[in-house]
C-alpha cells in the first residue's frame, strides 16, 4: 500500500497497476480508522474500560465482516467487488436502520416499564450497549455477506 505518496498511488491507478487486493487494504484501513475515530470523543460508558471493549469488539467484527464479504466475492465469480461493497452496503445498512428504529423504540418502551419495576441494576446501560451495538454489527455483516453471496454466484 501507498501511504503518503499520492503521485505514485494516481500513476498505479491510471496504469492499471493497483490491484482490486490493495483497493480492499484501502477500504478496510479506511474502515478502521473510521470505527476508531467514532470512539475518540466517546463518554456513554460508566465504566471506562467498556470503550476499549467496545471498541476492539467492533474492530474485531468490522474487519472479519469486510473480510468476508471479499471472500465470498472471490469465490463466486470475483467481478466487481467495490461496485457491490458499496452500493451494497449502503443498502444493507439503510434497511438495518430502518428495522432497528421501530426495534429501538418498542425496546425504549419495555425497558422503562421496566425500569419502573425492576431494582435499578448496576451499569445497566453500559451493559445494553455493549451486547447490542456489537450484536448490531454482526448482524449488518451477515445481511452483507448474504447479499454478496446472491450476487456473486
Amino acid at each position: 500500500m501507498i501511504w503518503f505518496d499520492i503521485k505514485e498511488l494516481e500513476r498505479g491507478l491510471r496504469n492499471g497497476d493497483v490491484s482490486d487486493r490493495m483497493v480492499f487494504n484501502y477500504l478496510l484501513t479506511s474502515l478502521i480508522l473510521t470505527s476508531l475515530a467514532m470512539y475518540v470523543t466517546t463518554q456513554d460508558y460508566e465504566l471506562a474500560w467498556l470503550v476499549a471493549v467496545e471498541v476492539v469488539v467492533m474492530l474485531a467484527i468490522t474487519v472479519v465482516g469486510t473480510k468476508r464479504t471479499f471472500e465470498i466475492n472471490a469465490a463466486g465469480d470475483g467481478k466487481d467487488y467495490f461496485r457491490r461493497y458499496f452500493s451494497l452496503s449502503m443498502v444493507t445498512g439503510i434497511r438495518l436502520v430502518v428495522f432497528c428504529i421501530p426495534a429501538g423504540l418498542a425496546l425504549g418502551i419495555v425497558g422503562f416499564f421496566l425500569l419502573k419495576i425492576l431494582p435499578p441494576i448496576p451499569y445497566s446501560k453500559d451493559l445494553f450497549n455493549i451486547i447490542l451495538v456489537p450484536v448490531i454489527g454482526v448482524w449488518y455483516y451477515l445481511m452483507l455477506s448474504n447479499s454478496f453471496k446472491r450476487v456473486s454466484q
